[in-house]
């Protein structure tokens, strides 16, 4: 079985992809990890970014001398798997799903005040303690600072131009459901209208939150895109 990295994305873990293994694991070899600072990974870095991001995965892909994986990546996990890619051919395809692409100032200040950890624990208090159950009660709240800071980076330089990615030559999957509000369908085609050997995969009736998304629907969309 070929196999395939599921990575997460921004305040998530490994743990997110739970309802999607079992529709998988029949058919690839797959492989989970948290990112630097997140789920159960004891590395707690000062600073959070795609590039830092980037290297842990690489670090991962030759820890366990997977040559030329799969891999989807959810939001940011397609944002960090295509920086790879561009640094170096990892991947024989990339499925991204919800990944935010292009960024600018005003949009990653929008992004940014809404990780506010005193604010949404008292507003959302069950988001919190998920994420504090997920990451630890001691630092899940260090990690949405250190996420708001990474995003108020990006907005200033993005880890990826727009032209950058007409020089990934591997096959890409933008993948987008149709009732994403954090990501605007138009970035998402002009990144795809770049990349040479890509394709655009809008999902019906479906929102940004990986939990919203529905398992089989992702699990089938997954194995078209991988056997292309």
């Amino acid at each position: 079985m070929k196999p395939l990295i599921l990575l997460h994305g921004a305040l998530g873990a490994a743990s997110d992809f739970e309802q999607l293994l079992p529709l998988l694991s029949p058919h690839y070899e797959l492989f989970l990890f948290d990112l630097p600072g997140h789920g159960q990974n004891k590395e707690r870095p000062s600073k959070f970014s795609i590039p830092l991001f980037a290297d842990a995965l690489n670090d991962f892909i030759n820890t366990n001398h997977l040559e030329q994986p799969l891999i989807f990546g959810y939001s940011m996990g397609g944002y960090v798997a295509c920086l790879l890619q561009f640094q170096k051919p990892v991947f024989s395809h990339i499925y991204t799903l919800g990944t935010k692409f292009i960024w600018n100032e005003s949009q990653a200040q929008k992004e940014a005040q809404n990780l506010d950890p005193k604010s949404l624990a008292e507003k959302f208090p069950a988001y919190t303690n998920a994420l504090a159950a997920k990451h630890g009660a001691d630092y899940w709240d260090e990690n949405m600072r250190l996420t708001a800071q990474m995003m108020l980076a990006l907005g200033k330089e993005a880890a990826l131009s727009t032209t950058d990615y007409s020089s990934i030559q591997s096959k890409i999957a933008i993948g987008l459901g149709d009732k994403d509000k954090m990501v605007p369908i138009e970035d998402a085609i002009q990144v795809y209208r770049q990349l040479p050997h890509a394709c655009l995969d809008v999902l019906p009736m479906t929102q940004h939150p990986l939990d919203r998304v529905k398992p089989e629907l992702l699990a089938q969309r997954l194995h078209y895109f991988f056997h292309l």
